[in-house]
């Protein structure tokens, strides 16, 4: 006979079920990286040897930043962990690990302004979320996912854009009129930055994301045209998922990332990003249900620093990744080339609630990664308050900007509001832009010093956030007016 105790049960069973698989390490079937020692003695004959005793099929090796890497694709029904266990057992292997698959950071909607981690929902304001986008898992979730836009009418469905003709700048600047709408561009101090530098379309920085829409009206006059294109034609950018230069955003993610970033500002269309004037590359390794995999992750990351991008905005992750070893020297390798990597802090456990990213061990990677050019980001609201979803951390997430009902561009020339720690994220990636643009002599140590030097301290994030504040973009720019170490 079924009891209320039964049902009790169950909703308990199935809540730390949840809990369980957010908190575990997703990772591609069949797909090994490995990394072998530098000067390792490697003949074609032992590594044919080594291939067939893990049960490799397939070897696609990597050159450039990312030399001594392979990515491995094994035979039909071999295990990945046994065939890491048996690279491992190979004098010459320096770490194998699994293909480790990343997300975009869910979208939230919520109805109070004001969040903390501590408050509970109401029962008419809660709604647990998807552990996976696209994957409606628990009953009834909220989809994690943005609404995919629909198809322009003379376009077959599916296809992306070719890349039209950049639009002349507009000068004198006109002004844009929904700037009020961002509300993330005053409470930060832009609007008033901007009366001290506007940026340079010299300076360039990078979107990893799920791709942008490079044709839209308020991005278009800021989107990367690279010099030197290959054959595979990445004027904009690349397209890791479909391996061309065509990173048109099928998810909308990134468009809205963009936006924030670099809306083209006094253009007198819609709204400006946090640095009005610079050039964005768009990098896509995230597909149209916003996941992608560490092997494409760090094939985008090396493709930025090796084209030129000081900055890479990230808004995505995975919880539990600590041993994506693969992922961390990516990131070493972008600091040992002067490249800032800007990361989303991650919007908390399974039922949307904000986690510590110094203990948990449902802890989010990127961002919790310890390396020096890393600036994690927490999110806050229009009261800056810290929201209920946003991850924090007072010895590994920097600082928080805002990431609650954050306005800008989605792909077809739309606007929306969306919520989470992926928009707090490129509010800090324009500001480190902004700033380091007006000193383009300086290294990633001394933009990230301004910004956090600069933060406006607030009571919700004393103990929360190694800065203890919120991004105050103008004060960091008067700030580099004088010298600093």
């Amino acid at each position: 006979m079924f009891s209320y105790s039964t049902a009790l049960r169950g909703i308990a069973l199935s809540m730390l079920m949840v809990a369980t698989m957010a908190s575990a390490a997703e990772f591609k079937s069949g797909e090994v990286i490995v990394k072998y020692k530098d000067g390792s003695f490697r003949t074609r004959t032992t590594m044919n040897s080594l291939y067939d005793a893990a049960g490799v099929e397939t070897v696609q090796r990597y050159s450039e930043l990312m030399g001594g890497m392979e990515h491995l694709l094994l035979k039909e029904n071999v295990k990945v962990q046994d065939a890491i266990a048996e690279l491992m057992r190979n004098d010459n292997v320096e770490y194998a690990q699994p293909n480790y698959i990343m997300h975009i950071y869910p979208v939230f909607e919520e109805s109070s302004a004001a969040a903390n981690p501590s408050n509970d929902r109401s029962a008419n304001d809660w709604q647990l979320p998807c552990i996976y986008p696209g994957v409606h898992f628990p009953p009834n979730c909220k989809d994690w996912s943005f609404p995919s836009p629909p198809p322009k009418k003379n376009e077959p469905n599916g296809s992306r854009p070719e890349l039209a003709t950049a639009p002349v700048e507009v000068n004198p600047p006109v002004e844009d009129p929904d700037l009020s709408r961002a509300y993330g561009l005053e409470i930060t101090g832009a609007t008033r930055a901007w009366k001290i530098h506007r940026g340079d379309k010299k300076f360039l920085i990078a979107d990893i994301d799920t791709g942008v829409d490079y044709n839209h009206e308020d991005l278009a006059g800021n989107i990367w045209r690279n010099p030197n294109p290959s054959e595979k034609k990445d004027v904009v950018g690349y397209d890791f998922i479909h391996e061309d230069g065509l990173p048109f955003d099928d998810q909308s993610h990134g468009t809205h990332t963009a936006g924030t970033i670099a809306a083209v500002g006094g253009n007198g269309i819609g709204i400006s990003g946090i640095i009005p004037k610079v050039s964005l590359m768009s990098v896509k390794f995230l597909d149209k249900q916003g996941s992608g995999t560490t092997a494409n992750a760090i094939r985008a990351i090396d493709y930025a620093v090796e084209h030129g991008a000081k900055i890479l905005s990230n808004s995505w992750g995975g919880p539990g990744d600590e041993n994506n070893d693969a992922m961390k020297e990516a990131i070493v390798r972008a600091q040992a080339k002067g490249v800032l990597f800007i990361a989303a802090a991650g919007n908390g456990d399974a039922f949307g609630r904000g986690i510590d990213n110094d203990s948990s061990n449902q802890k989010d990677y990127p961002a919790s990664f310890d390396v020096d050019n890393i600036i994690s980001v927490a999110a806050t609201d229009n009261n800056d308050q810290l929201t209920s979803f946003s991850n924090y951390g007072k010895t590994s997430v920097h600082l928080a900007a805002p990431g609650l009902k954050v306005y800008s561009t989605l792909p077809g020339n739309k606007y929306k509001a969306e919520s989470g720690t992926s928009m707090s994220c490129p509010h800090v990636a324009g500001a480190a832009a902004l700033v380091w643009s007006m000193h383009p002599n300086w290294n990633y140590k001394q933009v990230k010093k301004a910004l956090l030097n600069s933060v406006d301290k607030l009571p919700s994030l004393d103990g929360k956030v190694i800065s203890g504040g919120r991004l105050n973009v103008e004060k960091a720019l008067r700030m580099t007016l004088t010298s600093m170490d």
